[in-house]
């Protein structure tokens, strides 16, 4: 039997759509049409960009030789199957609308989601009333290494969740309006490590938070200090941005009996066991990582999860609903940060 082959269509050749793959450091792939080119159920067949140079480059690396500069024109003359949103976050509300009415069958959309909720919130009925699956581009929650400590927290064996605390640490940011742009580092890398609190710890009861906006309240935001208290109990602390010299991503997760820490270079496992310093202490003392053997590259893991959506109608590990409510998190910190710094329940109003 033949096996189904679905077809792409890009919208946005930029960094994330295309360009990181020519970095040598890199894992690959590491892009929208890495991933699609990767997996044995999707060829890309057409391409879209605003910018001419950009697109032609992109074509000739993919071998796509449907090329546009409007996206319209691609949904409307394109028999498309999936599409692709990985242009600025501003227009993915417009162009997930656009293709869900347009009859495709998958949209995977770069995260963040949109810049606000109503926004989310229309492109999650469209693609509702068009019978169509969409999964949000949180890759690190097909990275293995996460999928492993997830299960170990739900199953119990490592005693419930009390803890997380997270940082994504990057450079300074330029004066950006906020209106347009949604936010600065909390907002664009931020959403990742929101995304993962809730991976690990489920919903959020509320948060409350503090910023700096050098540049203004209209501005978007240089560092923003944020609590989180999840519904289970548990309680979380974030710190996104912090004008660093150096990126850095990491988690830090605790529970009743260990303790795990997973950044990008990172992974790292320690449990409760008799004290070699303290008579009739309990310490953390190091163990081998849990096994992540069978792993699958997370961009690759994304893609196969809205084929898998498409093929089978099953629930995606990152859908529609999961990017707004990492979202929802991140604009409750900066309504907290306005209210100085005062307790705000979810969900907002």
């Amino acid at each position: 039997m033949k096996t189904k082959t679905y077809r792409v269509g890009i919208i946005g050749c930029g960094r994330i759509a295309s360009i990181l793959e020519e970095d040598p450091l890199r894992e690959k792939p590491c892009t929208h049409a890495g991933a699609f080119a990767a997996h044995a159920k999707t060829k890309i067949v057409a391409g879209c960009d605003i910018e001419p140079e950009r697109l032609k480059t992109f074509g000739a690396k993919w071998g796509v030789k449907r090329l546009y500069e409007d996206y319209r024109q691609m949904l409307k003359r394109e028999k498309l199957d999936i599409v692709s949103v990985a242009a600025w976050t501003e227009y993915h509300s417009e162009m997930v609308v656009e293709a869900a009415r347009a009859g495709v069958k998958g949209i995977y959309c770069e995260k963040p989601i949109a810049v606000n909720l109503t926004q989310a919130k229309r492109m999650i009925k469209a693609c509702d009333e068009n019978g169509v699956a969409m999964v949000v581009g949180h890759e690190r929650r097909w990275d293995k290494r996460h999928q492993v400590i997830r299960e170990l927290i739900n199953s119990g064996e490592v005693g419930p969740l009390r803890s997380i605390t997270g940082y994504t640490l990057t450079g300074a940011w330029p004066k950006i309006p906020r209106k347009t742009y949604g936010g600065g580092p909390m907002f664009h890398d931020g959403t990742h490590l929101i995304d993962l609190f809730r991976f690990f710890g489920g919903d959020v009861e509320g948060v409350a938070a503090q910023e700096n906006r050098p540049h203004g309240k209209n501005s978007v935001e240089s560092t923003v200090t944020g609590i989180l208290q999840f519904k289970n109990g548990a309680s979380g602390l974030v710190i996104g941005g912090g004008e660093r010299k150096y990126f850095h991503f990491e988690l830090d997760i605790q529970t009743e009996r260990a303790r795990f820490i997973l950044s990008n270079h990172v992974s790292k496992m320690y449990a409760a066991d008799k004290s070699k310093r303290f008579t009739g202490f309990m310490e953390l003392e190091e163990f081998p990582f849990p096994d992540w053997s069978g792993r699958v590259n997370p961009f690759v893991g994304g893609v196969d999860d809205l084929v898998r959506q498409i093929e089978t109608g099953a629930e995606s590990l990152s859908s529609g609903a999961d990017g707004y409510k990492a979202l929802e998190i991140i604009l409750a910190f900066y309504r907290s940060a306005e209210k100085g710094g005062a307790f705000v329940k979810l969900p907002l109003r």
